[in-house]
């Protein structure tokens, strides 16, 4: 889920409280706070802390609530997730470290373990790292090391581990899709759901296209990846997270300014958006564009 910020930086708690009921009342079966589309890098185990407390508190403990862990070290990360597991969180999304990024199975299996039993909460391992995607032996390596994790959230744009998770581990732990271009496809695979960008900006749409395959109708669920994809194209660029919000903004949903150094889309950037929401149906026309505030770059 988006994490609204205010224009001092701090967690806009009244927004997040909002966002979080939105999406509950979009039939979403669950969320994660502070992972990467809610701009989890960075933030203090405090700022997590509260933030999951907030999302907790408004959904009245009716959905399990994540919490995202995006750290540089392990002592970074049990800190993380002590303040999580304090909070209430109920799991985690962790990838693997974010700067020195490894995917060497015994690098992976201290780190997962060394959070995991200091949170003693479930865990799922979110495999996202283009560069160093952890591959399908090493991910059974760590499944079968260590019974806290549930479950695998596949992105870094790898179907092909994707289908293998589902072939070798599917029905053991949880598998998600985070390849937001794929998530049809990966719907009609048998995933178990998923948490992504896409999801985080349009989870009416998203919930619906999974009732569509599940029920297998197959071309309903189509005409959402139609519709959806095609945004996903244009925001699918390092500054993500701001697009992002730029697009929820103006599907007629305010999630707060993208947390600095972060700015708005550039004007072009704004267009193309702008036009795939049209052309999906998805704009909403009594939101004010904000092409030329001054916040943009």
């Amino acid at each position: 889920m988006f994490t609204p910020f205010a224009d001092d930086d701090r967690i806009d708690s009244a927004g997040l409280a909002r966002e979080a009921l939105y999406l509950q009342e979009a039939g979403v079966s669950g969320m994660v706070v502070g992972g990467s589309m809610g701009e989890g890098a960075g933030m203090t185990p405090e700022e997590l802390g509260e933030a999951v407390r907030i999302v907790i508190e408004a959904v009245g403990g009716a959905l399990p609530v994540l919490g995202g862990i995006i750290a540089d070290s392990t002592a970074e990360a049990v800190r993380l997730a002590h303040a999580l597991r304090k909070a209430g969180a109920q799991g985690l999304q962790v990838p693997p470290p974010h700067f020195h990024v490894s995917a060497d199975t015994s690098v992976l299996a201290e780190y997962y373990r060394a959070i995991t039993d200091a949170a003693e909460i479930p865990l799922l391992i979110y495999n996202v790292m283009p560069t160093a995607q952890a591959a399908i032996e090493s991910l059974q390596e760590l499944i079968a090391d260590n019974p806290a994790i549930v479950g695998i959230k596949q992105s870094g744009r790898n179907f092909h581990t994707l289908a293998a998770l589902l072939a070798e581990v599917g029905g053991k732990v949880k598998i998600f899709s985070a390849i937001d271009d794929m998530i049809y496809p990966s719907f009609v695979l048998g995933v178990d759901g998923t948490i992504s960008g896409t999801s985080a900006m349009f989870p009416r749409e998203t919930v619906e296209m999974l009732k569509a395959v599940r029920a297998g109708d197959y071309e309903q669920g189509l005409s959402f990846h139609d519709r959806l994809t095609p945004v996903w194209r244009t925001v699918d660029y390092p500054d993500f997270c701001a697009r992002a919000k730029y697009a929820a903004m103006l599907a007629g949903r305010p999630v707060g300014k993208p947390r600095r150094p972060f700015q708005w889309p550039t004007a072009d950037a704004a267009g193309s958006i702008e036009s795939a929401l049209r052309a999906g149906g998805l704009m909403d026309g009594g939101v004010p564009s904000p092409v030329g505030n001054e916040q943009r770059a």
